[in-house]
């Protein structure tokens, strides 16, 4: 009967639930990421795990906009309450490209992990700077205090 159409979002709830989980993952990997590039401070070689924090906010915004696609789909379709079920995949697809169309890389720099991870960058490279003069103060003193001994 018309209008006596019902559809099932119990799929999709579940694939939008696993996706979720998938978040959790990239902020592990920003994590890490982040470790790994405060150990490489000292040797000044952290411009690739800039990189790769960068590419995880990628993945991270991506994967937000296509959660963000499947749920103003998933709303729209129960408000509308069409007779004939729509291609749920098409539709995402549309509002996800529509998302990611105003993308700009700016985004990316604005992202709050990848922010904090350069604010403790900056951080670090302050901290190194600083004890690198201790330690060249610190020989310059005994090097002084040599030469006076002899």
């Amino acid at each position: 009967m018309p209008g006596d159409s019902v559809i099932s979002f119990n799929a999709v709830y579940s694939s939008l639930s696993a996706l979720k989980n998938c978040q959790s993952y990239i902020n592990t990997g920003m994590d890490i990421a982040s470790n790994v590039a405060f150990d490489l401070v000292e040797n000044q070689e952290v411009n690739t795990m800039e990189n790769v924090m960068l590419e995880y906010a990628t993945m991270d915004r991506q994967l937000n906009h296509y959660m963000q696609a499947i749920e103003a789909t998933v709303n729209q379709i129960k408000q509308d309450t069409p007779e004939v079920v729509p291609d749920l995949k098409v539709l995402v697809k549309e509002k996800f490209t529509a998302l990611e169309s105003r993308n700009s890389d700016s985004d990316l720099q604005r992202h709050e992990k990848y922010k904090h991870f350069k604010e403790q960058l900056k951080d670090m490279r302050k901290q190194c700077k600083l004890s690198f003069k201790n330690d060249v103060f610190e020989i310059r003193a005994n090097w002084v205090s040599k030469e006076t001994a002899w």
